[in-house]
């Protein structure tokens, strides 16, 4: 092994010019390499690193350093050139106004909105300047002057005579009632008919009014929904729907009441047609002093006659 050591640097001693780079440890490159010029725009003192000719296929590329771009903010003055259009769309605020946003984006928000103010205002007054008479032409429509409930069965329910009322369910436990029901309610409201909803599930009143109704047509009890126009019977929902697809259910409801644009549900009952009660808080009992006294203070409570079985009363407003 120090053999081949004493081999080796004898061997890089024979050399001139790595003699002594040999005994400083490090080997230098040969002088005969080339300097390479600086390019242009460089410093004139920046050292760059000597390459023989013989390695110049080894060389990588230079890489140009990257310049960091400036950024401009428009100050309100016009830029020349490209930089105008860019600087244009911001727009400094100025602290010595009643507000920090820009006027022109206020303008036109505003405009936006009273816009919308008008818009819903005319619509508005549409419908209550709108004659469903002018869409009793159409084909499967009544003719001019015929009344398109003169063919339906006269069964008023309470307090129907000049009203739209529709017996529903709120429960799921027949699936194609409920689905049923739901279809009846969307095509109302998608006509904005201002009915009343009466769902037999929620009071027995209701699912009682609707056995007396319709007793003698169904040999069993009346499944929901069912339609009242006017104290007319108008069906169930096969029906309702088969005058939607004839364009005869627009001028069935023609005398309806309409419900206008963006009005909000109720604000008793928020559209559930119940408020709970307010004597018993909901339980459908009451606390009877007069049967306490005579138990000897035992106490007895008895149903309470304000609300249904549910411990609910119709809404007082919109029912």
């Amino acid at each position: 092994m120090r053999g081949l050591r004493s081999r080796i640097l004898r061997t890089l001693q024979s050399f001139p010019v790595a003699a002594a780079a040999a005994q400083s440890g490090l080997l230098l490159p040969s002088p005969v390499a080339a300097r390479k010029p600086p390019p242009n725009g460089e410093e004139a003192g920046t050292e760059m690193p000597t390459v023989s000719d013989g390695d110049k296929e080894n060389l990588s590329p230079e890489v140009a350093p990257r310049k960091a771009k400036k950024m401009r903010v428009s100050l309100g003055q016009e830029d020349d050139g490209a930089g105008a259009g860019a600087g244009a769309c911001y727009r400094r605020p100025d602290p010595a106004t009643a507000t920090l946003f820009d006027p022109e984006l206020l303008a036109a928000f505003r405009g936006a909105v009273d816009a919308y103010a008008r818009a819903l205002e005319e619509a508005r007054g549409r419908d209550d300047e709108y004659d469903i008479d002018d869409v009793c032409g159409v084909a499967g429509g009544a003719a001019a002057g015929e009344d398109p409930l003169a063919g339906f069965e006269y069964r008023c329910p309470p307090g129907g005579e000049r009203a739209v009322v529709l017996y529903t369910t709120s429960l799921h436990g027949v699936r194609k009632t409920f689905e049923d029901c739901a279809c009846v309610r969307r095509l109302l409201e998608g006509l904005r008919i201002a009915f009343l909803e009466r769902d037999v599930s929620m009071h027995a009143q209701y699912r009682d009014e609707l056995r007396a109704l319709l007793l003698d047509l169904d040999a069993t009890v009346p499944v929901p929904p069912r339609l009242f126009v006017d104290g007319r019977y108008v069906g169930g929902a096969d029906e309702v729907v088969t005058l939607h697809e004839q364009s005869r259910l627009r001028p069935v409801l023609r005398r309806a009441p309409r419900r206008g644009a963006g009005e909000a549900a109720c604000a008793v009952c928020g559209g559930a047609w119940f408020i709970v009660c307010g004597a018993c808080s909901g339980s459908h009992r009451l606390y009877d002093a007069a049967a306490a006294a005579a138990s000897s203070g035992s106490g007895d409570r008895v149903p309470c006659p304000r609300c249904n079985e549910n411990g609910l009363v119709p809404c007082p407003l919109c029912s």
